[in-house]
């Protein structure tokens, strides 16, 4: 009540349709009403916003052969409808922090590696159990420490940029170790039965050592 004696109800359509006869149609879950006196005046429609890279970022982990899936303890309605949006077929709502690592568990059976994104408290448990885990940079601390990675970024596109380094970093990895396994399988017999110098063999050693950094500085430029 007010100080003119005026009853304000502010809620959900059947919290304020208890006292206004005259209420609009109810359209959505996420609606809110305001009623004075038993008078409807005014309502609200509140929809999920994703953010601005989130299509492109799906897009991109889909295209790279990965399976996205979205669990969350929101609406399973708001989940289903930000799921077409974003092109992602698996997805499911009023997911409670055990039932988000059941679902993870279940994956891990069937022998999938999983990596759970995630910023809120209730991703926790799941977090830690996943094979990786990624946290946003605005998510809670708790959260960001049962992350294997903490994202800096406030774009989503980041879970893609890191995936995409984290394969040409293995590309580089398996560059190296092929040339220094063809370095010592061809030089080091060659130097032991005296057919290479030892300033030729000191020498390549060094040139190889070069080789291998220049090629894993390539990664700078991600």
């Amino acid at each position: 009540h007010d100080a003119q004696g005026r009853e304000w109800r502010l809620g959900s359509f059947a919290f304020c349709q208890a006292l206004a006869t005259d209420m609009p149609a109810h359209v959505a879950d996420a609606q809110v009403h305001l009623v004075c006196d038993q008078q409807w005046q005014a309502s609200w429609v509140f929809s999920e916003d994703v953010r601005d890279d989130a299509k492109e970022t799906v897009a991109r982990l889909q295209a790279a052969g990965l399976q996205v899936q979205i669990l969350s303890g929101d609406r399973p309605q708001a989940v289903a409808r930000v799921a077409q949006q974003l092109g992602i077929t698996q997805a499911q709502g009023a997911c409670s922090p055990q039932d988000k690592l059941r679902v993870l568990m279940q994956a891990q059976q069937q022998g999938r590696k999983v990596a759970m994104v995630g910023d809120g408290l209730n991703d926790g448990p799941v977090l830690a159990g996943a094979h990786v885990s990624i946290a946003l940079g605005q998510a809670v601390p708790l959260t960001q420490s049962n992350a294997d990675l903490v994202l800096m970024s406030e774009r989503l596109s980041a879970v893609a940029d890191a995936h995409d380094l984290s394969l040409q970093t293995l590309r580089v990895v398996r560059q190296n170790l092929m040339w220094a396994a063809f370095y010592n399988a061809v030089c080091v017999p060659l130097a032991l039965v005296g057919w290479l110098p030892p300033w030729l063999a000191g020498l390549g050693m060094a040139l190889s050592s070069l080789l291998v950094v220049m090629n894993a500085l390539r990664l700078n430029r991600r």
